[in-house]
This record gives C-alpha cells, structure tokens and sequence, in this order.
C-alpha cells in the first residue's frame, strides 16, 4: 500500500461535528459487505514471475468503479505515502476494508503483501490480510487503461470482534524494485466506528514504518 504498491493506511479524524457523533452511536454491530465485480484478466502473470521483469506481472482492467469515492485518507506515522481513502465494514465472518484511488496513469502498479494486518491499537492483537478480492497476494499486478478513474479495492481481513475500538492499518514489507521500495508501513490508530461512517473523501498525506506489534495473530 505504498504508491503503485502499497496501500498506504488509516486516518485520524481532527474533529468531529454533532451529527457525525450520532451516526457513529447508531451504527449496527455488523455492516453489509462492500460492492465489487470481478474485473477482465487481460494476460495472467507468467508462470516464471519475477518483481524485477514488469513484462511478467498480471494485467487486469475494469476494476470496480465506485459511484462516488467513500471513507478517508489513512495518517502514517512519517513521511508521505498514497492518496487512497479506506472505509471498513465489520461483518460477522471477516472484516472488509476498501480502497478508493484515482489512477494517475495508463499503466499504474500495485502489491499486496502477506503479512499485512489490521493492529488492534490498544491490545497489539494483529487480524491478518486474507485476501485481495479477486486480485492476486504478494506479486506485483498492473491496472491498464483507467487513466483518472476511481477504482475500489477490497482488502478481507479476520473479523474484527466488538471489543475492539481502536485499529491501525499495516502493510508488510516485500521485495524492492524500481518505483517501489519494500518497507513496510503503519497507520496512526484510529477510531473502527468512524472509519465505518460513509465520510465524503478529503485529502491528506501517509507514511511509513516498519513496526514489530507483538501481540495475537487471528487468520
């Protein structure tokens, strides 16, 4: 979640009004799952793939394309990271967590790691990255012909139980290559009902580090 390959992650909201307090109060226990549509596998990655060969990764076009882009810009801890903006949805069998972006370009790049989690910011309990839906893990994969269109992407994670109210957002660290660098990064904690909220996107800049949480691990 770096630009073109990570995710950057999680927000901190600087202030709250009225109304807001009230949506986040009556929130339901488990949320709807997001929408999202398979999207056309222009060419699969090849067999003998390889970070450093672009000409080996996946290609995918017609990513899901959100009627309007939802959820928030997520604070890292230093430096800058991506513009994408997260919601999350607590369902009872897994925790889904989208990923609004403008391409910026015809062929643009992305990764996601093996490893990365959502942090349980007062316990360190990390609920592990399942999936990508319908995208591949831990390869790099090219997103091609969506020049300044929003796409969303779903990230599922183990569910999230009641109990927690706080979550950072990591990503994993991975291989390093030209445009991409494999550190690893952490969000700032953030509040699980405001990230719920469906908040009209806003711009703000992320960071990086790599982090050693301790605490348990939930698949």
């Amino acid at each position: 979640m770096k630009q073109y390959t990570f995710l950057a992650a999680a927000l901190l909201l600087l202030c709250a009004c009225g109304t807001q307090k009230q949506a986040v109060s009556s929130l339901p226990l488990y949320d709807e799952r997001p929408t999202n549509e398979i999207p056309t596998i222009e060419r699969p990655a090849w067999p003998n793939y390889d970070t450093q060969n672009e000409n080996s990764f996946a290609v995918f076009s017609h990513i899901y394309e959100p009627p309007v882009r939802q959820g928030l810009p997520l604070m890292g801890s230093q430096g800058d990271g991506s513009n994408a903006t997260w919601r999350l949805y607590r369902c009872k069998d897994a925790t889904y967590l989208t990923y609004d972006y403008v391409i910026p370009q015809d062929w643009f790049f992305f990764r996601f790691t093996t490893g990365s989690c959502l942090i349980d910011a007062d316990t360190g309990d990390r609920y592990l990255l399942r999936e990508v839906e319908h995208l591949p893990m831990d390869q790099c994969f090219w997103i091609h012909g969506m020049t300044g269109r929003t796409i969303r992407l779903v990230l599922i994670y183990a569910p999230l139980p009641e109990s927690v109210k706080r979550i950072c957002v990591y990503e994993a660290e991975g291989k390093s290559r030209q445009w991409m660098d494999g550190d690893a990064w952490l969000s700032q904690p953030n509040d699980v009902n405001t990230l719920r909220q469906n908040i009209v996107w806003s711009e703000s800049r992320a960071g990086r580090i790599h982090t050693d949480t301790g605490g348990r691990i939930i698949r």
